[in-house]
């Protein structure tokens, strides 16, 4: 209990209860993507603040103290990993703010003060919940300020996918070059997000290798541009007629040659440093093979 109440003494900074609030009422997954972010730092910060008081015992006299503290602290983190893994579409989960500003996160009934347990700590803890989170999903589309979501932000980084959710739209993967795979429901939203940012990820790799072939003068047929797969598990790019190619391992784009068809454009204007905007209807049709459909 003493425990806790530390945590619930640290007053968070405003920008994570802004952020927290604005997912209050919108789609679960914003939600489920908070709780499982926020409890996963807390079990690093807890079993990090075990192991400092394991250090303070062996260079100070073992107090019982420290030992039964060190033990409640590790069984903690444990308890908020586990917690972590658990939370799935259905787990409920609300968000609140308690005295002293503090945040809290019901989830399926249990409440946990997302805080730090060392008050010095809370603001880098909350930058990197934040950031974690704003990775996964659009915070401009949450907040009035996309400032108070995240003051310096990552760089964006080739390939990776960011996700919104609209009641109209349904939800949507994209990328920062362009790419926006459109879903019906959210039905398998976790292999989803796994193959949609494995098909931006292979895009962006033949993207380059395509660009330094254009660099040193060959010619592609982007009509002609196909995929097969070879026997030692990477594919085959086929150029243009004179049987250029390039070997890549591209699994993803091999299993989906209609998907490949579509984003040929994006692809010519990727590799020609061209800006270029491409939305995949259906993606979950597209993205899916015929043993693991996901819509």
């Amino acid at each position: 209990m003493a425990l806790l109440l530390q945590s619930a003494l640290a007053t968070p900074t405003t920008r994570l209860n802004a952020l927290a609030m604005a997912v209050a009422d919108e789609h679960v997954m914003l939600r489920v993507d908070l709780a499982r972010i926020a409890l996963s730092e807390l079990a690093a910060i807890y079993d990090e603040e075990a192991e400092r008081a394991r250090r303070d015992m062996r260079h100070k006299a073992k107090k019982p103290g420290l030992w039964r503290w060190s033990a409640a602290v590790k069984d903690l983190a444990a308890d908020y990993a586990t917690l972590a893994e658990s939370i799935t579409m259905t787990t409920p989960i609300k968000v609140s703010i308690g005295a002293g500003n503090s945040l809290y996160l019901a989830i399926d009934g249990r409440m946990v003060a997302v805080s730090s347990p060392r008050m010095n700590d809370q603001a880098a803890f909350e930058q990197r919940v934040i950031e974690q989170f704003c990775n996964l999903n659009r915070c401009e589309d949450l907040l009035d300020n996309p400032d108070i979501a995240v003051a310096a932000p990552a760089p964006e980084r080739s390939g990776h996918t960011r996700w919104s959710f609209s009641q109209g739209a349904g939800p949507v993967c994209e990328t920062a070059d362009g790419l926006q795979f459109q879903f019906r429901n959210m039905d398998n939203l976790g292999r989803k997000r796994d193959v949609c940012a494995r098909a931006a990820g292979e895009l962006n790799a033949l993207a380059s290798a395509i660009a330094r072939d254009m660099a040193a003068g060959v010619r592609i047929d982007w009509n002609r541009l196909e995929i097969s797969p070879l026997a030692d598990g990477d594919e085959l790019v086929t150029l243009n007629r004179e049987g250029d190619y390039l070997r890549l391992p591209l699994p993803t784009l091999a299993e989906r040659p209609e998907l490949f068809i579509i984003v040929r454009p994006w692809l010519a204007a990727k590799a020609q440093g061209t800006p270029y905007s491409l939305v995949v209807l259906h993606a979950g049709k597209l993205l899916g093979t015929p043993g693991f459909p996901l819509e």
